[in-house]
């Protein structure tokens, strides 16, 4: 039991997720800036010259295989939950020490890698609202460090996603936090959770600690959010989704320097829950420290400063997920 904050969790298991990876690039224009750490970006297009770079893209092709989530799995079992099972996770990094790291997908079945899951329209295993996918923000964890209101900024997040089309994709629905357990994952005050009362889960800012235990040791202090993607074992379709947010960091709203902003990072995590991977190159050229991005995009797989609105190669990404998709 780890207690934080006044805030008991019992990490009890974890279900599953997956993530279709989209490559599709736009163009982006050549920009240099000089990042609020001092490290130059630059964002760029296409094969990047020297090959003296440390690649990190962020994609499945980095993908590794984890022994945390593949207990959670056995955890599950044991419990008897069969319908559905954790397939991987993938999550958004800070730097740590003035170190670059890139965010991950992590496996929780290193036999099994299944990428092209989807929401399914009016799935009625997750009781869907007609062609709806729907949100909730679980409100005991809806403020970041102790004393910002996030949920907002989560909401924004979403109107975003949900306003990127107008004659398909679906409605994206926020519905009231009934105020019992909604996680899938850990137990809160010895209550198992219903993770079924939303398609997407905002569980909320969770300690460090909880990170390290259920992604590995490091997770505390690196990863700054992450979205578990669980599916149906027999369909290997979604059919559910959970986010949760590292409380450990500085988080802002105003996009202030020594601060993770918080609605890019939503827009970053609910693009996982709407079924987007990473994509994007990013690497450092080691004799100068500039750190390249090609392209600059939400959903690159580590944070780069404020970013609240989708760019080129995320809105191909959402159009090639969505395009086909009907309306209410």
């Amino acid at each position: 039991m780890i207690t934080y904050l006044n805030k008991t969790y019992l990490i009890i298991a974890v279900t599953a997720f997956i993530f279709i990876s989209c490559s599709e690039q736009s163009s982006i224009n050549s920009i240099e800036e000089e990042s609020k750490e001092g490290t130059v970006l630059s964002f760029t297009e296409g094969e990047l010259p020297d090959q003296k770079n440390q690649e990190h893209t962020g994609g499945v092709e980095e993908a590794v295989y984890s022994e945390h989530l593949a207990q959670i799995n056995q955890d599950l079992a044991d419990r008897g939950v069969t319908e559905y099972e954790l397939v991987m996770a993938e999550t958004i990094t800070m730097s740590v020490d003035g170190e670059f790291q890139s965010g991950q997908t992590i496996f929780a079945n290193d036999r099994t890698l299944r990428l092209a899951a989807q929401w399914v329209p009016g799935d009625e295993r997750r009781n869907a609202d007609g062609n709806k996918l729907t949100h909730m923000v679980f409100s005991p964890f809806a403020t970041a460090n102790g004393s910002i209101d996030a949920e907002p900024h989560i909401d924004s997040s979403f109107d975003t996603w949900n306003n990127l089309m107008s004659n398909s994709g679906p409605e994206i629905e926020k519905v009231a936090d009934t105020g019992e357990n909604p996680s899938a994952i850990l137990s809160i005050r010895g209550s198992a959770g219903n993770p079924f009362v939303a398609d997407i889960v905002t569980l909320g800012f969770l300690p460090g600690p909880i990170f390290d235990a259920v992604l590995g040791p490091g997770a505390s202090n690196s990863v700054l959010g992450v979205a578990f993607t669980f599916n149906w074992t027999d369909t290997n379709e979604v059919a559910l989704k959970e986010v949760w947010y590292n409380d450990s960091f500085a988080w802002a709203t105003d996009g202030r320097a020594g601060a993770v902003d918080i609605e890019t990072v939503a827009l970053h995590e609910n693009g996982h829950a709407l079924g987007m991977g990473h994509f994007g190159k990013l690497s450092i050229t080691n004799s100068n420290g500039k750190l390249h991005v090609s392209p600059r995009a939400v959903m690159n797989a580590s944070y780069l400063g404020p970013v609240r609105t989708p760019l080129g190669t995320d809105r191909a990404s959402y159009n090639s997920i969505y395009g086909k998709w009907p309306k209410n």
